[in-house]
């Protein structure tokens, strides 16, 4: 189940529509900065984005829709490309790339006008996600996004400020990284970008850890408590037959010789058990195993033989 976590909540994701132009912008913006490159030629260029997200598709010819824009051409091999005409033009509009005096550059944050209100900032976490973010939760609990540059990654810090606090910021080869550790932080971030039903999923993987390692614990606890009483029975059996070498069980009074043969011809019984058989409570056996331990420790000291 936890492998696909990530997939689901992208899927959750793809499905979400922007509520007005500026946030079918944000995430637009955010689904180019992350995934997309320029294809130069003719002038104009291409832009492009890879998938293998097979919602993706839809969820982009919804955006340009929105925003009146043209659609991309989708080519579909090893992976899906979205493929827009005049590349530049559409980078420049998204707030990707700047042209001053003829220059043309990229962009190395957001834009604020882009992710002014709480609305857009979502959709730009949104499309930063399915651009460059990935999930794994198992033994090392994961949620990245990625990113080209270390501005952009910044940027995108402050925006997921607004579901939770302690990001990490690192790097992995040439990316600069944002991640988050916790289930219940990934979940959290899940619900602000809109994906409720991946949440719960997560949810249920936090839920399902935590009884697993109750029912550990306890395991663990059955096993020390199994020892504890076999190291016990044996440490008894051994003071039973060190009182019958040296003055023979049957110079104990017959309630004490009965639970001493019983002990031991029965070292794997419990306390209960031994309690059973010999019709009396747990508290009784205990404390006749006791005067036996202490007859046995008795005896070592004065060094008494059997009569």
């Amino acid at each position: 189940m936890t492998a696909s976590i990530g997939k689901r909540a992208k899927a959750e994701l793809a499905s979400v529509l922007p509520g007005s132009r500026g946030d079918a912008l944000a995430e637009l913006s955010a689904l180019l900065h992350t995934a997309g490159s320029l294809r130069l030629g003719g002038g104009k260029g291409e832009a492009v984005v890879g998938t293998d997200n097979p919602e993706l598709p839809s969820l982009v010819r919804a955006l340009t829709l929105t925003l009146m824009l043209p659609a991309p051409r989708v080519v579909k091999g090893k992976h899906t490309e979205l493929i827009f005409e005049n590349g530049m033009r559409l980078l420049n509009d998204l707030g990707i790339l700047s042209s001053d005096g003829g220059r043309v550059s990229i962009v190395d944050g957001i834009l604020p006008e882009l992710v002014h209100r709480d609305s857009a900032r979502k959709c730009y976490l949104r499309g930063a996600f399915l651009g460059g973010g990935f999930i794994s939760l198992g033994r090392n609990n994961h949620m990245e996004f990625a990113f080209s540059g270390a501005t952009l990654r910044d940027d995108v810090a402050e925006l997921l400020g607004g579901a939770v606090n302690g990001a990490g910021r690192g790097t992995r080869g040439d990316k600069y990284t944002l991640y988050i550790k916790s289930k219940e932080k990934i979940s959290d971030v899940l619900v602000y970008m809109g994906a409720p039903k991946a949440a719960l999923a997560v949810q249920e993987e936090m839920i399902n850890s935590y009884m697993g390692r109750l029912a550990a614990a306890a395991q663990n606890c059955d096993v020390a408590n199994i020892d504890r009483a076999v190291e016990a029975a044996v440490r008894q059996i051994e003071d039973i037959e060190y009182i019958d070498r040296r003055v023979g069980l049957e110079t104990l009074d017959e309630k004490l010789a009965t639970t001493a043969h019983l002990r031991a011809s029965a070292p794997e019984m419990s306390m209960g058990e031994l309690a059973e058989v010999l019709g009396v409570s747990k508290s009784c056996v205990s404390h006749r195993l006791a005067k036996l331990t202490a007859m046995a420790a008795e005896l070592r000291k004065t060094g008494g033989e059997k009569k």
